[in-house]
C-alpha cells in the first residue's frame, strides 16, 4: 500500500492528535464496558421474517412497551434489545403496511430470551369502511412495489440523519441498467446528461463535485473521463450498474461517522445480501434493446466501419442462497449493448454589432451514432464464524465501452462576409480569398473504456449491545480513450474554402436549415477539399488515460449505556483513506496530411472519404441530401501506417503529449469521530464531532525557462531542447495539508405514529479540483508570468441545516415537506499573485521580474436555500378495479444568493403505476427548469427546460415467467439551449427513444 511518508515534514496540528487520541481511548473503553449487564436486566433477541416475500426484514422497529428501549432489525432481520427490565415485558414489532405484532416475554435477571416474529399479512384497513372489513392487497403488488416502498420508508424512519431511500426494483426494469437512470427519480436529484448518457448527479441543484458515491459505505473510485480538470472529482454513473443493488439512499445531511466531503449529499448503493431470504432464489432475464431510429433486426451500415446489428441482446443473472444460516452468497451478472443516435445542430452567434443584432457565424450539423456496452458483476459473501463474529466481502465490478462516430458539417463565415439582408432565419455567406468563409468536414471517432472494481471486506463482532466493526476496502477506476491502437484516427478534417453558401430555415427556434452552395468548387467532390488554403494538423489522435485508486481502513465501535434512565448509544471510530489519482497520458498527437506530393494543396493530395453511411442530423434539414463526402478515419490510419512520410507530424507537440503529459495527486486523509444517540419517549437525538486531516502531494512537470535552456546549448523547437526543458520527465513534488473539525447533529420527533418532525445539521468540505492541486506549470516569456498549481489550496467549507415534516400514509406511502439552508465559504477559485519564494523560485535568477500566479480560494460565502415536497401513495382506498394504482412525485426549488453556472433552480419528478396479479405498468417523468450554463462577453448561454418520460411494465405468464418492457426517453425529448433569450435557439440534439423487451424467469 502506498504511503505518504514524504509528507512527514508537514505540520500535524494538535487538534487532530487530540481527536484521534480521544477516539482511540473511547474504542477500548467501550470494549471494556461490555463485561456484564446490570443484574436487574436481561436481553431479548430474535429475527423478523416476512412470509409474503420470503425475506428477513431490515429496519423493523422493535420496542419494549412502556420504556425508552427501541431498536431496529439489521440486514439479516436480527434484532437485539439489552438492559431490558427483568420482568414480564411486551415486545412489539412495527413495520409499515403490516399489522403491529406483540408478544409477552417473561425475562429474569441476566437471562437472554429469544423471540422471533413473522409479519402478519399484507393488509390495509381503511378507516372509511363502515363494516370495518379489511382489504387483502394483491400478491403481485405486495411483493414488488409496495414492499419496495415499505423498505424505503422504514430505512428513513430508522435513520437519525435525513435521507431519501428508494428500493432498486421500485421503478421496474431500466433500459441500459445504469444507476443514473434510476436516481434521477429521487427527490432533489437532477442528472447532467452528456448527450444520451446520464453521467453525473446534482443534489439540490449543486455541482456534481459536491456529492460522493459509495457502495455499502465504501467510496467508489472515479476516473472522470480520464481528465484532470475541475470536474475530476465528479462521479460518472456510466461506470456503475443497478444490477445487484437492493436500494439507493441519498443522505442529505451526514453524521460524524461519515466522510465529511459532500456538501450536497452522499449517494450510497446498498448491495443485496443472501441473508435477506430463507430459500434459494435464481433469476434470469434475456432481453433485446434497440433505438427508435434504428429498430431493425438486420445488419445496417454503421455506426463504425462496416455493417452492424443495432438491436442487441442483453442478460441479467442472479443467484442468492443462505446455507444453514451461516454462509450466504448473492451473485449478480449482467451485460447489455445499447445503440443510440446523437444528432442535431449547434449555432454560434456574434453580438459585436448591436444595431444589427446577433449574427450566425457558424452552423455545426452532426450525426454521431454509437454503441454503448456495459457489463457488471456484484458478489456478496457473508459468513458467520461464531454467533458473535461475522465476516463479509462485497465485490462490485463494471466494464463500460462507449464508442462514438461523430460526423460533423461546419458552415463557417465571418461577420464581415454576412450579407446585410441576412437574419436569424436566412444567412448568406460571401466568398473570400482566404478561409474565412468555408465548409469544414470532420469525422471524430472515439472509444471511452472504463473498468471499475471495488472490494469491501468487513469483520463485525457483536456481543450484547457492543458492536465492533473492522473494515475497509480497495477501489480502482481507470478510464482510457484509445484510437490508433484500435484502428482509426480520432479526427480527420477537410476544408472547402473560397466559396459561398446560403442557408434558410422556418424560425429562429428551428434546425430545419435548407442549404445550397452559391460559388466555389463543388462540395460533393472529395478533390475539392484542401485545395486553396493549407492548414495544419488536420489529422489527430487523442490517447488519454486516467486512473483513480482508493485504499480505506476503519475501526468503529458502538455501545449502549444507560444514563438517568435514558439509553445512550456511544459510537467512536478511526479511519484512514489514501487516494491516488494518476493522469497517465493526455494531449493531442497531430499530423498534417501532405500526400506523396508533399503539399496539402496539391491536386493529388486527397484524403479518403466515405458516403455509404447515412447522414441525418434529425433536424429536418437537407444537409444529409447534399452528397457531401465525409473523411474516413479508418482508411486514413491505414494510409498512415503504409506511408507515414505522407503525414507531417507536429514533432514537439507530439513528443510532449507522448512523454510529458502525466500528472498525479496523492491525498492521505486521517479521521476520528465520536457521536452519541439517545431516545426519550418519542424524541431521538444525535450529536457528533469529526476531525479530519488531509495531506496532499501534487506531482507535475516543472519547466525550465527558454533562456536557460538556450544557454545550456540547446536549439529551440528541437526534441533535445524539449527534453531538457521538461527535465527528461522528472516531476517535482509539491506538498500541502489542512485539517478540519466537523460538527453534526439532529433531532427526530415522532409526534404521532405517522407524523415525524426532523431537524438536522452537518458540516462538510468540498476538496479542490485536481487541476488546481497538480496542474501544468506554464511559463509565458512574453508576459513574464509563471502559472503554477497549488497543492496547499484549501477546501471549500460548508454548513447545512435541514428541517422536514414527514407523514407516512399506510400501507406504504409518504407525504413530506422539507427545507434546507446551505452556506459555502470560499466557493470556487481564482488566480492570486504570490512571491517567488512562495512559488518555490526564490533561488532562481532566471525568473527575476516574473509574476507568479497560482489558484487561490475565492473569498466570500454563498448561501443556497431550498425546499422539497415529496409524495407517494398506493391508492388502496379506491374501488377494487382501481386499487392497483399508485402515485409518486417530488418538487424541488433552490435559490442561490448569486448566479452560479449550471445551478438548477427548479426540478420535479413523478409517475403513475398500476399493477395486479398478472400485469404491471408505470409511466415516469422528470422535469428540470432552464439553467444558465455559460457567460461570455456579450452572450449568456442557457439550457432550455427539459421534460422526459420513461416507461416500464410486465406481464406475468405464470408463477415462473414474466415478459418485461421498458423504454427510456419515450417521447424523444431533445436537449436544447438558447442564446440570451429563449427565442434564439443555440443547440438542439436528439437521441431517440430506447426500448428493451425481455423475458424473466424466477426459480
Amino acid at each position: 500500500m502506498n504511503s505518504l511518508a514524504a509528507c512527514g515534514t508537514i505540520p500535524f496540528r494538535g487538534r487532530l492528535i487530540r481527536t484521534l487520541a480521544f477516539a482511540g481511548f473511547v474504542v477500548p473503553l467501550l470494549v471494556a464496558s461490555a463485561i456484564g449487564q446490570a443484574p436487574s436486566t436481561g436481553t431479548i433477541l430474535g429475527r423478523i421474517f416476512n412470509p409474503a416475500t420470503q425475506e428477513y426484514v431490515r429496519n423493523a422497529e422493535v420496542s419494549i412497551d412502556g420504556t425508552n428501549l427501541v431498536t431496529y432489525s439489521g440486514d439479516d432481520g436480527s434484532y437485539l434489545l439489552t438492559n431490558v427490565p427483568a420482568t414480564d415485558v411486551t415486545v412489539s414489532v412495527t413495520y409499515t403496511g403490516y399489522e403491529r405484532a406483540s408478544a409477552q416475554v417473561a425475562l429474569t435477571a441476566g437471562q437472554t430470551a429469544t423471540r422471533d416474529f413473522e409479519l402478519k399479512g399484507a393488509l390495509y384497513q381503511p378507516g372509511t369502511k363502515a363494516d370495518g372489513a379489511i382489504v387483502q392487497l394483491d400478491q403481485f403488488v405486495v411483493s414488488s412495489e409496495r414492499e419496495g416502498n415499505a423498505k424505503a420508508i422504514m430505512e428513513q424512519r430508522a435513520s437519525v440523519n435525513f435521507k431519501s431511500v428508494v428500493a432498486a426494483d421500485n421503478f421496474g426494469d431500466l433500459t441500459g441498467g445504469t444507476v443514473g437512470e434510476f436516481i434521477k427519480y429521487l427527490p432533489g436529484v437532477v442528472m447532467d446528461y452528456v448527450d444520451s448518457d446520464a453521467r453525473t448527479a446534482r443534489i439540490s441543484g449543486l455541482d456534481p463535485r459536491y456529492a460522493s458515491v459509495s457502495v455499502d459505505g465504501m467510496q467508489m473510485a472515479t476516473a472522470a473521463s480520464g481528465s484532470f480538470d475541475a470536474a475530476g472529482r465528479s462521479f460518472e454513473f456510466e461506470q456503475s450498474s443497478i444490477n445487484g443493488i437492493e436500494a439507493i439512499e441519498i443522505n442529505k445531511t451526514t453524521t460524524s461517522s461519515m466522510d465529511a466531503d459532500s456538501p450536497a449529499g452522499r449517494i450510497n448503493m446498498r448491495s443485496r445480501s443472501a441473508f435477506d431470504r430463507k430459500r434459494r432464489e435464481i433469476t434470469a432475464t434475456l432481453s433485446l434493446t434497440g433505438n427508435e431510429y434504428s429498430w431493425s433486426f438486420k445488419k445496417t451500415p454503421g455506426p463504425y466501419e462496416g455493417d452492424a446489428y443495432k438491436v442487441r441482446p442483453g442478460f441479467i443473472f442472479s443467484y442468492g442462497e443462505a446455507f444453514k444460516g451461516r454462509f450466504g452468497i448473492n451473485l449478480t451478472l449482467g451485460a447489455n449493448t445499447v445503440a443510440t443516435e446523437q444528432s442535431g445542430v449547434t449555432h454560434q452567434f456574434n453580438y459585436s454589432q448591436p444595431a444589427r443584432g446577433p449574427l450566425i457565424t457558424q452552423m455545426t450539423f452532426r450525426d454521431a451514432p454509437k454503441l454503448s456496452t456495459r457489463a457488471s458483476i456484484n458478489l456478496t459473501t457473508d459468513y458467520k464464524l461464531t454467533p458473535h463474529l461475522a465476516i463479509s466481502l462485497r465485490t462490485a465490478g463494471s466494464h463500460f465501452d462507449d464508442g462514438t462516430n461523430n460526423r460533423q458539417f461546419l458552415f463557417v463565415v465571418n461577420p464581415a462576409q454576412i450579407t446585410p439582408d441576412s437574419s436569424l432565419t436566412s444567412v448568406t455567406a460571401q466568398a473570400t480569398a482566404n478561409a474565412n468563409t468555408r465548409l469544414q468536414l470532420q469525422t471524430s471517432r472515439r472509444n471511452k473504456l472504463n473498468d471499475t472494481v471495488t472490494y469491501t471486506p468487513k469483520l463485525e463482532y457483536k456481543r450484547g449491545d457492543l458492536n465492533l466493526t473492522l473494515g475497509g476496502g480497495y477501489s480502482r477506476s481507470r478510464t482510457a480513450y484509445e484510437q490508433m491502437t484500435e484502428g482509426y484516427f480520432q479526427a480527420v478534417t477537410n476544408r472547402l474554402t473560397r466559396m459561398s453558401w446560403q442557408a434558410q430555415r422556418s424560425s429562429p427556434t428551428s434546425g430545419d436549415w435548407q442549404l445550397r452552395q452559391l460559388s466555389g468548387l463543388p462540395w460533393n467532390d472529395p478533390a475539392s477539399f484542401n485545395r486553396s488554403d493549407a492548414f495544419s494538423n488536420n489529422v489527430t489522435a487523442n490517447p488519454e488515460a486516467g486512473q483513480h485508486r482508493l485504499w480505506i481502513g476503519y475501526l468503529d465501535a458502538k455501545k449502549t449505556v444507560e444514563v438517568l434512565g435514558l439509553p445512550i448509544q456511544i459510537g467512536a471510530g478511526l479511519k484512514s483513506k489514501l487516494s491516488v489519482y494518476d493522469l497517465e497520458k493526455s494531449g493531442n498527437l497531430q499530423y498534417t496530411y501532405v500526400g506523396a506530393a508533399g503539399s496539402m494543396t496539391a491536386p493529388t493530395t486527397v484524403l479518403p472519404t466515405v458516403t455509404r453511411y447515412p447522414y441525418d442530423p434529425k433536424t429536418n434539414s437537407n444537409v444529409g441530401d447534399l452528397g457531401i463526402p465525409l473523411p474516413d478515419v479508418y482508411t486514413t490510419l491505414r494510409m498512415f501506417q503504409a506511408n507515414p512520410s505522407q503525414f507531417t507530424p507536429n514533432l514537439i507537440t507530439n513528443h510532449i503529449s507522448d512523454h510529458y503529459s502525466s500528472r498525479s495527486v496523492k491525498e492521505q486523509i486521517d479521521a476520528g469521530y465520536v457521536e452519541g444517540n439517545t431516545r426519550w419517549k418519542s424524541l431521538r437525538l444525535n450529536l457528533g464531532v469529526r476531525e479530519e486531516r488531509t495531506r496532499v502531494i501534487g506531482k507535475s512537470q516543472d519547466l525550465i525557462p527558454n533562456a536557460q535552456v538556450q544557454r545550456a546549448g540547446f536549439t529551440p523547437n528541437t526534441i533535445a531542447f524539449t527534453d531538457y526543458q521538461y527535465r527528461h520527465g522528472e516531476r517535482s513534488s509539491k506538498y500541502g495539508s489542512y485539517e478540519n473539525t466537523f460538527f453534526s447533529g439532529g433531532a427526530k420527533w415522532s409526534v404521532t405514529r405517522n407524523l415525524n418532525l426532523h431537524f438536522a445539521g452537518s458540516q462538510s468540505i468540498g476538496r479542490p479540483g485536481y487541476n488546481n492541486l497538480a496542474g501544468v506549470i506554464t511559463v509565458n516569456e512574453a508576459a513574464q508570468t509563471v502559472r503554477i498549481p497549488n497543492p496547499e489550496l484549501k477546501p471549500e467549507t460548508s454548513d447545512k441545516y435541514f428541517a422536514s415534516a414527514q407523514y407516512f400514509l399506510e400501507p406504504a406511502g409518504t407525504l413530506s415537506v422539507s427545507g434546507f439552508r446551505l452556506f459555502v465559504r470560499d466557493m470556487g477559485s481564482r488566480d492570486q499573485t504570490v512571491t517567488a519564494e512562495e512559488a518555490g523560485y526564490a533561488d532562481d535568477p532566471e525568473y527575476t521580474g516574473f509574476t507568479f500566479l497560482r489558484p487561490g480560494n475565492a473569498p466570500g460565502t454563498r448561501r443556497i436555500d431550498g425546499g422539497e415536497i415529496e409524495y407517494s401513495q398506493q391508492l388502496v382506498f379506491l374501488p377494487k378495479a382501481l386499487r392497483g394504482f399508485s402515485l409518486f412525485g417530488s418538487l424541488t426549488r433552490t435559490r442561490a444568493d448569486a448566479r452560479i453556472n449550471n445551478h438548477v433552480p427548479k426540478s420535479a419528478n413523478g409517475g403513475i403505476r398500476y399493477g395486479n396479479s398478472k400485469f404491471n405498468a408505470q409511466v415516469r417523468c422528470t422535469w428540470s427548469a432552464a439553467r444558465l450554463t455559460a457567460v461570455n462577453a456579450n452572450e449568456e448561454q442557457w439550457q432550455y427546460e427539459r421534460l422526459m418520460f420513461d416507461f416500464s411494465g410486465g406481464y406475468r405468464i405464470n408463477q415462473t415467467y414474466e415478459i418485461t418492457v421498458s423504454g427510456r426517453n419515450i417521447l424523444n425529448e431533445p436537449i436544447e439551449s438558447f442564446s440570451n433569450e429563449p427565442g434564439i435557439m443555440r443547440v438542439v440534439n436528439r437521441y431517440g427513444a430506447a426500448w428493451t423487451i425481455g423475458v424473466r424467469g424466477r426459480w
